[in-house]
């Protein structure tokens, strides 16, 4: 799945300053990774690692035949009622240039609470219920 979102992914890596190598163990060792499907299709996945009260977003990734039929919208819902339990906040980043993913996360209740103006990056959060 990594190679449907590699110029992201490497974008995201050189900025974060580390190697592919270094990304790679983090991917393997941070957090959970979970694989989306549509029927028997893989459409993408989700990372999410959880952090006390937090529960990150590392990525969140839907293949581009997939986008704009409400998957993502419908993957955000998933996340929040499945993985949540006991946390406060979600959070995620995205580049700017992503609008389509603002859009989505702004619609889902999601604020922008700080941005990387160097990198291009913001962080946004939705705090939780309960």
């Amino acid at each position: 799945m990594l190679i449907y979102s590699s110029e992201y992914l490497q974008s995201a890596i050189t900025k974060l300053g580390i190697s592919v190598e270094q990304f790679k163990e983090l991917f393997k060792t941070i957090g959970t990774i979970y694989v989306i499907y549509v029927d028997k299709d893989l459409a993408g996945f989700f990372w999410i690692e959880r952090r006390e009260e937090v529960l990150h977003i590392h990525a969140l990734i839907i293949k581009s035949e997939f986008q704009g039929r409400g998957l993502g919208k419908k993957i955000l819902q998933l996340i929040q009622d499945q993985y949540s339990s006991g946390a406060k906040i979600l959070e995620l980043g995205v580049h700017l240039s992503n609008h389509r993913a603002i859009n989505l996360y702004q619609n889902s209740g999601f604020v922008k609470v700080k941005e990387f103006d160097d990198i291009g990056f913001i962080v946004m959060q939705k705090r939780l219920h309960g």
